[in-house]
């Protein structure tokens, strides 16, 4: 892109402080060329041909025209409207007698020669140099202006807070050994402890049953959950060499998909807690070291669902939407790159076209397009923008 430095201060701007200085710096750009631009489209509707030996014709060099605007019109009308400027050139093609494109150009070839189609070139040329410069140079003098006004302090503490577990997870020491269940009733934890350590003496169909219907009442338990089942898995095939608990979770969690949309009419936080779950499952459970196509298609519905636009608008579900395109994005691009592309245009739609979204949900949609586009990688200039307030 022309200006882009990628290791310049703007590359820490969001989208909307992008969009803002470079429309006010077109406004500001556009106004001090509009001189040129009416001068430009005089030219072109001029019938007489642009020479001062035709005295027919009112406009026949950059600086007569100039004076006679400027006498005629005042320096007002060196910035009249575009919208009647096009008008104009409506009406006057509408008198012409051209009745097809073809006719037109055969026409203003044979009675005004091949320079016709150039009039207005030389102030449109004049008129590009100054409009690139201007644009830039108040750009960067408007970006500095907005950053003075509207310090992003408070934004980055937030998306801080909310995408902290997904950068942990990146940073590593996440996975650790021993399981949490503090949570549990002595019941529960005493099933659990016993098909993790012998999973033939216990019913693990009920097991699969019990760890799902925990982990869609208790948050910090759905995020346990994954590593939860993987180990009784692995500890199951060791011990049999059978896959009675796997089958029994992916049967339990394929039910509650069916019913998704009714759970979060009736429960928003069971809702954000089970696709919590369904990720968590996917990140960790493996099937000849490749993961569970079984749970791709579901898991990229559910994230469908948390991106439409009243979804869009409950920051806990845009906050659980981010977390686990930072936990499984990556993965699940590989397995099917065409629905990823389609969720994230939903995304970019969301964040630019929707109206009512909080400033954290905006400030979260935006540092998952810009994870996206580096790689499922947080850039320097990301960890910059987002997260330099932690450590200072």
């Amino acid at each position: 892109m022309v200006g882009y430095d990628p290791g310049s201060q703007c590359t820490t701007l969001s989208t909307v402080e992008v969009a803002a200085a470079g429309s006010l710096s077109g406004l500001v750009t556009r106004a001090l060329i509009s001189p040129f631009d009416v001068i430009k489209i005089r030219f072109q509707l001029q019938i007489e041909q642009l020479s001062p030996q035709n005295p027919q014709a009112k406009y026949h060099g950059m600086l007569q025209a100039t004076k006679v605007i400027l006498k005629e019109e005042g320096l007002s009308g060196f910035w009249k409207g575009h919208v009647p400027a096009q008008l104009l050139s409506i009406n006057y093609g509408a008198v012409q007698i051209y009745k097809t494109l073809r006719q037109a150009i055969v026409t203003m070839y044979k009675t005004e020669g091949p320079l016709t189609f150039y009039r207005g070139l030389t102030p449109t040329m004049i008129a590009i140099f100054p409009y690139a410069g201007f644009q830039f140079s108040f750009y960067n003098v408007l970006k500095r202006i907005y950053e003075w006004a509207v310090p992003a302090t408070g934004w980055k503490k937030a998306v801080w807070a909310h995408t902290s577990e997904a950068l942990s997870r990146n940073m590593g020491d996440t996975v650790k050994e021993e399981c949490k269940m503090q949570s549990l009733n002595a019941d529960t934890q005493k099933l659990l402890k016993t098909a993790l350590k012998d999973p033939s003496s216990v019913d693990l169909e009920k097991v699969a049953n019990v760890i799902v219907d925990q982990a869609l009442k208790d948050a910090i338990f759905s995020k346990e959950a994954g590593r939860i089942c993987y180990t009784v898995i692995q500890a199951e095939s060791k011990q049999t060499g059978q896959s009675t608990f796997r089958h029994g979770l992916l049967n339990r969690l394929q039910q509650e998909y069916a019913g998704r949309e009714e759970m979060r009419a009736r429960s928003l936080q069971e809702w954000v807690r089970y696709v919590r779950l369904i990720c968590n499952i996917f990140d960790y459970l493996r099937v000849n070291n490749m993961p569970m196509m079984a749970l791709v298609n579901p898991i990229y519905d559910c994230l469908f669902l948390l991106a439409q636009p009243d979804s869009l608008q409950e920051e806990d579900e845009v906050d659980c939407l981010v977390l686990q395109l930072h936990r499984v994005g990556d993965q699940l691009e590989k397995m099917n790159t065409q629905r990823m592309d389609e969720l994230f245009v939903l995304l970019r739609d969301g964040f630019l076209l929707e109206g009512g979204l909080s400033s954290l949900a905006q400030l979260l949609l935006l540092e998952i397009i810009e994870f996206r586009a580096a790689g499922w990688r947080t850039t320097d200039a990301a960890q910059k923008y987002y997260y330099s307030e932690v450590t200072d």
